[in-house]
């Protein structure tokens, strides 16, 4: 009872995002606090937070440990609470949190502040989740009607049911047919050769 389970998962440490095992720091790895008191770093949680559905009314993103739902601010993933206890445990030098933002899909940050109008002093990641550049437009013609249908996707499915036709009306129905027609199954003519 007393001695830790060895089939159970090993915590995580306490330094590192339990989504992407970086180490924390003081910039695009801030440990960030959801409501459920779950950490993880900025960089994941601004990554879950773009891939949300854009017609939710209020941007809630659900933990990946529990699914407990957290509010994400107007400003984005960097404006969540930041774990001062883990920003503490870090070296003295990453102890201050540095001004992080969101522009679009990218998480910003400015590297210095000698010209903040510069736009190479900042740096930027983006944490959108990676979606195709554009659909290509179908070709004209009788090819792009075909692209087009979503009944034409499964060709081997409708070349099978064609075929299941085919077969069905000459074993069944033709022979049911010419028995109808004729009033018996010959209704192949013999010619018969005279000599």
């Amino acid at each position: 009872p007393g001695s830790p389970n060895p089939s159970s998962p090993k915590p995580a440490s306490p330094v590192e995002c339990s989504i992407c095992f970086n180490t924390y720091d003081n910039t695009f790895k801030t440990p960030k606090l959801l409501q459920c008191s779950h950490v993880f770093c900025l960089e994941c949680v601004a990554r879950l937070s773009t891939g949300l559905p854009p017609n939710q009314p209020e941007d809630q993103l659900p933990c990946p440990f529990c699914r407990q739902l957290t509010n994400i601010p107007l400003e984005g993933a960097p404006a969540l609470k930041t774990s001062k206890e883990l920003l503490a445990t870090l070296p003295p030098e990453l102890q201050q949190e540095k001004v992080l933002w969101m522009e679009g899909t990218k998480l910003c940050c400015r590297q210095s502040s000698e010209d903040p109008e510069n736009p190479d002093s900042c740096i930027s990641i983006d944490v959108a989740m990676s979606k195709p550049e554009s659909p290509e437009a179908p070709p004209a013609g009788l090819a792009g009607r075909l692209s087009r249908c979503d009944m034409c996707d499964d060709w081997k499915r409708i070349l099978l049911l064609s075929a299941l036709i085919i077969i069905i009306f000459c074993i069944i129905l033709w022979p049911v047919q010419c028995a109808l027609k004729t009033g018996n199954l010959r209704c192949f003519t013999r010619t018969v050769a005279m000599s």
